[in-house]
């Protein structure tokens, strides 16, 4: 069997706000104090080699069945879209900025194997841009509606099928919201190889910020994802495991 393991193993610190705080005498075990250090690095979001882009500004948004439908037609359906026809994706690009309530304009283009790509300014404010992104159908087909809370599918993968592959695909929509998990950051990921599937376990954090005098929340969360390989179906469960007190403001 072959397995890719990303494991985060921080240099261990002490934190005046975990230790030396007279707010905060609540006994830590070592985990929880290697995920409170994780959860409140300002420098750490995943661990190392984990799927990311960088942006000087502005940030992607992956156009779905809800944006390109005018207000008074839409539903409780929000499933990204997907398509090879370039022209098409511009379209409903277009589509979406018409029904939006901010006008942005198409400034750039891109084109990967992932995703069609319209690089669009708010007329208004310059600093306002989006990235206007539509699936490749070649690369991948999303099925998971956003406002179900049992949809499991998160959608077909068309690409190579290979350890590798598996990886980046799944880090991918991660990163880029697809799969549709609430985080803050991933404390821990790996991934492994079957006869008949990859399984990639990703442990997230969610901090949930208290108001004064009430403790923050950090919320651990267990998120098993499954790439089938003889159907492509990409699938997710989550499991909300244990809820650290953080600090107290």
């Amino acid at each position: 069997m072959k397995a890719i393991k990303i494991i985060c193993l921080p240099v261990m610190f002490l934190l005046p706000v975990f230790t030396g705080c007279e707010k905060d005498k609540l006994i830590r075990t070592p985990e929880e104090q290697q995920i409170l250090q994780l959860a409140y690095s300002k420098d750490y979001s995943y661990p190392a080699g984990f799927y990311h882009e960088i942006y000087d500004s502005g940030s992607p948004y992956y156009e779905n069945t809800l944006s390109i439908m005018p207000l008074n037609k839409r539903q409780a359906i929000s499933i990204e879209l997907n398509t090879n026809n370039k022209d098409e994706a511009r379209q409903w690009s277009d589509s979406s900025n018409a029904f939006s309530s901010v006008n942005r304009e198409v400034i750039g283009e891109n084109e990967t194997f992932k995703y069609f790509e319209f690089t669009r300014k708010n007329v208004q404010y310059s600093s306002d841009i989006i990235y206007s992104r539509v699936h490749k159908s070649s690369y991948f087909q999303p099925a998971i509606n956003r406002f179900s809370v049992n949809d499991t599918l998160i959608g077909i993968y068309n690409g190579d099928m290979n350890l590798a592959k598996a990886k980046d695909l799944i880090e991918y929509l991660w990163r880029c919201g697809t799969v549709n998990v609430n985080y803050t950051k991933v404390s821990e990921a790996s991934i492994k190889e079957s006869d008949d599937h990859f399984e990639y376990y990703i442990q997230s954090l969610l901090i949930i910020y208290g108001d004064f005098g009430i403790r923050d929340e950090i919320k651990v969360s267990d998120n098993f994802l499954t790439l089938n390989k003889s159907t492509r179906e990409l699938i997710v469960k989550t499991k909300v495991g244990k809820t650290i007190q953080g600090t107290q403001r």
